[in-house]
């Protein structure tokens, strides 16, 4: 409960606005914007909730702890554009328009993981110094 309190407000706070723009008309030039988003929240959340996996699996490295990190964000986000598909499949509706697209919703998702990688990075070393 206490990693939802830490860490899931990012990730379903993406959700949140996500769904209130769906059905506007910014739906479409804000895609871009929320799948980067959606990979920093993720990343974020999945960085703390590596903490929860310690008593199973042991403490990792820092380079395992990002590198996990980064592929289970990446993860999640592809499992999203296999939603996003399923959904075009069996309701019949148009989410992806084409590959270009989902392509580029996937790198979205990789650079907001980066992106959060790299604050965690930037302030783990400034705390240290």
């Amino acid at each position: 409960m206490q990693l939802l309190l830490r860490a899931g407000w990012a990730p379903v706070a993406v959700l949140i606005f996500h769904r209130l723009i769906y059905f506007t008309p910014y739906r479409q030039p804000l895609d871009f914007v929320m799948h980067y988003s959606g990979g920093v929240a993720i990343a974020f959340f999945l960085w703390r909730a590596l903490d929860c996996f310690a008593p199973w699996f042991g403490t990792l490295t820092s380079f395992a702890r990002y590198l996990f990190t980064f592929a289970l964000a990446c993860t999640v986000g592809l499992f999203w554009e296999f939603a996003e598909l399923a959904s075009d499949v069996f309701r019949h509706t148009h989410i992806q328009h084409s590959i270009h697209e989902t392509m580029r919703d996937l790198i979205a998702d990789a650079t907001g993981a980066l992106t959060t990688l790299t604050l965690v990075f930037l302030v783990r070393c400034v705390r240290k110094s």
